[in-house]
């Protein structure tokens, strides 16, 4: 991957100011030196505030558990981790959050869960020669190579419209009673860069099993008011429906579809809206047997390497005693999981600066089921983590469950086809 020019306020001042830099950040130059005080500071935007404040809040819980651990256990080759964290509800907050770090001489930056809170700050980091490391948003943009110094731990929107065709066309066909040709798909979901991406991967799959997309119905991602959308899915009656949503529009639309009875066979949520607690509590019991594309923090560990399966133990236990006994979300898992992925690349840097941490990356691999969620790691030449996964859960009894890929799934599909609402 090419690299970026060096941040130009370091570079006029490096002679200078690099014993004064070291004062403040405590940083070796090395990377690695373990001296006692040593620490590196990462920046963190995420949307703490605003409509994405759920799940944002959820990932900077998952990453602070994986900064926790890392420390106890001698930071990254003996230099402690600090975050610097920046609330980004919006696009010109995040890009202003960008700022705002680079003005602390902050360049080594995680976020956002946004797509395009994402991509409002990566610009800012990386045209100043810092790294931007991605742990979930998902915007195919992101690492498209307009951006030097990205990297993003998991996948992207457009494969999670590929997978969740694939996971119908390959898993379900016979449930349903026919092949995969035979059968339709529907999508409808917010009208973002996001949503666009998803739809674009449920196009190229259904093309690839010769399905027939009959539906694509997009609207704004701060619509309270379904019904008409509930309508067009009736209409359109596909076999599989695909819906990318987050939290207030994914139930908005569940509670439409329920007053009409549109009722499609297949229903496979591919955004945060279907995989949070905040669906079943909207929808109750006739929220079960939707299925989800997505992270999980939910899994079999008995198919992750032993050193991820002590590390999601781990996870679980500080997680459980911080919230009561709970159990982390997906995203509590994401922000976990990326943040940890991080911390390994640091780990195999020769210095921990943009530079010394991008040519790690390059180089990095991580096989699969040695991650926590059960990823690898190895970036392609535009910093897309090529070993990342999603799961696919459905809600079983109240319970978001995994039932794909098998050796990590915790239960077989089941309701194929849907009951009725009233039925679930």
């Amino acid at each position: 991957m090419k690299r970026n020019r060096m941040n130009k306020k370091l570079i006029a001042g490096l002679a200078m100011t690099a014993v004064a830099a070291m004062t403040l950040t405590g940083c070796a130059a090395n990377g690695g030196d373990g001296a006692e005080g040593d620490s590196v500071v990462i920046g963190r935007i995420l949307p703490l505030t605003g409509a994405l404040a759920g799940t944002g809040n959820r990932v900077a819980d998952g990453s602070e558990i994986a900064r926790e651990i890392i420390n106890e256990n001698g930071g990254i080759n003996g230099v402690m981790v600090e975050y610097v964290t920046e609330d980004a509800p919006d696009d010109e907050s995040a890009r202003q959050a960008a700022e705002r770090l680079l003005n602390q001489d902050i360049d080594i930056v995680m976020g956002t869960f946004g797509s395009s809170l994402a991509l409002a700050a990566i610009p800012v980091i990386t045209g100043e020669g810092g790294l931007y490391w991605e742990t979930g948003a998902s915007a195919v943009g992101i690492t498209d190579g307009t951006y030097d110094n990205i990297y993003r731990a998991s996948l992207t929107a457009k494969d999670i419209g590929v997978d969740a065709v694939t996971f119908a066309a390959e898993q379900l066909a016979d449930d349903l009673g026919k092949s995969p040709e035979e059968m339709t798909v529907g999508w409808a979901g917010v009208n973002t860069s996001y949503g666009e991406d998803v739809f674009s991967g449920v196009t190229e799959s259904a093309e690839t099993y010769g399905m027939e997309i009959v539906l694509n119905a997009a609207y704004p991602v701060d619509s309270t008011d379904l019904n008409n959308v509930a309508l067009q899915i009736r209409d359109a009656n596909p076999d599989i429906l695909i819906l990318t949503s987050y939290d207030a529009d994914a139930a908005a639309l569940g509670r439409a579809m329920r007053a009409s009875d549109v009722n499609p066979p297949v229903v496979i949520g591919s955004g945060g809206g279907h995989v949070n607690e905040s669906w079943i509590e909207s929808m109750g019991s006739s929220g079960n047997g939707v299925f989800n594309v997505g992270f999980s923090t939910q899994l079999n560990t008995e198919g992750l390497s032993d050193q991820a399966k002590a590390y999601y133990d781990e996870f679980i236990e500080r997680y459980g005693e911080s919230n009561n006994g709970a159990h982390p979300g997906a995203f509590d898992m994401n922000g976990f999981m990326g943040a940890m992925a991080l911390f390994d690349t640091m780990m195999a840097a020769d210095e921990l600066t943009p530079e010394g941490i991008a040519a790690a990356a390059d180089t990095i691999d991580i096989a699969d089921r040695s991650n926590v969620d059960g990823s690898g790691l190895r970036f392609n030449e535009f910093g897309q983590n090529e070993a990342a996964l999603f799961f696919v859960s459905q809600w079983q009894d109240g319970e978001i469950v995994p039932v794909f890929p098998v050796d990590l799934a915790l239960a077989e599909p089941e309701n194929v086809p849907l009951p009725a609402w009233d039925e679930r």
